[in-house]
């Protein structure tokens, strides 16, 4: 019985050397592209996945979050991607005006098990114009031109006096 054991354990080792299973490779995400490629805020914004090995994919999903510098909004998105020509996508509209990034990252559902990418960051593009129009109060010039037409009005008068 014990030659039996080590006989079949020896036939069960060359087997496993002369056929090989193949176990399918995990997908790899290849390239993230979003468009525009300098979004502001509350605009929309469209993700492009590409991943090499499409054929083994259940799901994808965009893991999406808007954030200042200091933190991140509440609201987080969990978006299905659509798969066209081999490439996923979808597209999110921003909420927040005061957004000065977004966070991202890609899930991919590949026989029954999620795979996760790290989050991955990109900045908005927050207006010149717009970031001098909110750090000026507005009614402060009207009371410099008020001011200035007093100070004329009591040089003339003074002048007048002279």
């Amino acid at each position: 019985m014990r030659y039996f054991t080590k006989f079949f354990l020896l036939i069960i080792f060359l087997c496993s050397l002369f056929f090989s299973i193949n176990v399918p490779a995990d997908s790899t995400i290849i390239d993230i592209t979003i468009e525009p490629v300098d979004p502001l805020p509350l605009s929309t914004i469209t993700f492009m996945v590409t991943i090499d090995n499409v054929s083994n994919i259940e799901d994808a999903r965009l893991i999406f979050q808007e954030c200042r510098e200091d933190m991140c909004f509440v609201e987080k998105w969990n978006e299905s991607m659509n798969e066209i020509n081999g490439v996923y996508q979808t597209s999110i509209t921003l909420l927040h005006e005061q957004a000065t990034q977004c966070k991202y990252s890609i899930a991919i559902k590949e026989n029954g098990t999620w795979l996760n990418s790290e989050p991955a960051f990109f900045n908005l593009r927050i207006d010149d114009q717009e970031n001098l129009s909110n750090n000026v109060t507005p009614g402060f010039d009207f009371v410099f031109a008020l001011c200035t037409i007093a100070a004329a009005i009591f040089l003339l008068e003074v002048k007048k006096d002279a």
